[in-house]
């Protein structure tokens, strides 16, 4: 029984017959012997119900079912021919969306940086924000998200799996910050020296990576842990609005203290209560776009900014 459904070899037949209106020479430019293309032509015939050549002369001229249908057949060609051809990279024609996993600080200090260079290279392309969900590893691996920008405590690297990359990125120190009406921020004015055991007085704002219906706990939070927390959020540009109108503590990165206190009136508290830093920023991708030219040219300069605005990588995988 001859299948109803033409094969390309089929349909590439049909437009070398158009074109040379001659079997032989058919065959010839095919690679194909003569035999093969009097088969391929009966199938033809079978197929779509037409004799779609004819002898006239020494030359095989089109019906007119074979002229109705040869510009569809050359735009299947074309179609094949583009599906098995190498793609061209072009930053200037790139109209891909690039999604992005992390917190609203996160993009303020990656991404941010890296605007200017990404729009200037890729005029059409657009960066869409998501929120970092607790299952992240599966949104990566079902391409809801790109890439991952993430810095939480429990985040185990080494047992990731072979099919997750990344480039880890050192700590900038961290800070704590108080409302200017603060019982500790009194006592600093005063010339009084903070101890570490004064802050168990108090309790702590706590920002948590990922979205979560969950109680947050010391594995989700990038702050302080334990039940001291009043409040917690995974927004951390809402920490110094909370801080100014409570009398609770927060946890602020250095480097970018000062802007987000922006004009709020806050106090910043001696470094040395810091004892230890939470965590290192860390840019995670899947294998699925490890090897894809648009997501190499992507991360390469979401990374090249962040090195710039970090001391340097910590390792990479």
């Amino acid at each position: 029984m001859t299948s109803k459904e033409p094969s390309s070899e089929l349909l590439r037949f049909l437009a070398e017959f158009y074109e040379s209106r001659n079997l032989e020479s058919t065959a010839g430019r095919l690679g194909k012997g003569t035999a093969t293309c009097f088969r391929l032509l009966a199938q033809a015939r079978a197929i779509f119900d037409d004799q779609l050549f004819v002898k006239s002369g020494r030359a095989m001229m089109p019906t007119p079912k074979m002229e109705s249908l040869i510009h569809e057949i050359q735009e299947i060609l074309r179609k094949i021919e583009q599906l098995s051809s190498p793609t061209v990279f072009s930053r200037k024609h790139l109209t891909q969306e690039f999604r992005i996993g992390c917190i609203d600080h996160a993009v303020i200090k990656f991404v941010v940086p890296a605007l200017s260079n990404l729009f200037q290279q890729a005029p059409n392309i657009r960066i869409s924000i998501i929120p970092i969900h607790e299952h992240f590893k599966w949104s990566l691996e079902k391409g809801n998200i790109d890439i991952v920008i993430y810095a939480p405590p429990n985040l185990k690297l080494k047992e990731l799996g072979k099919n997750f990359h990344f480039k880890q990125f050192y700590s900038t120190n961290h800070l704590y910050c108080v409302r200017n009406s603060h019982p500790l921020a009194l006592k600093l004015k005063a010339g009084k020296v903070i101890k570490k055991s004064d802050l168990k007085n108090f309790r702590f704002v706590a920002v948590k990576y990922g979205y979560s219906e969950n109680k947050i706990t010391p594995e989700s939070s990038g702050f302080e842990d334990g039940d001291n927390i009043a409040f917690d959020t995974p927004y951390l540009l809402t920490v110094p609005h909370v801080l100014a109108n409570s009398d609770f503590i927060g946890r602020l990165p250095e480097t970018s203290a000062s802007k987000l206190i922006g004009n709020l009136p806050l106090t910043v508290l001696p470094k040395d209560l810091v004892t230890e830093q939470p965590w290192s920023p860390v840019f995670l991708w899947h294998d699925r776009t490890h090897h894809e030219p648009a997501h190499q040219w992507f991360r390469s300069v979401l990374l090249e900014a962040a090195e710039k605005t970090m001391s340097r990588p910590l390792s990479s995988a």
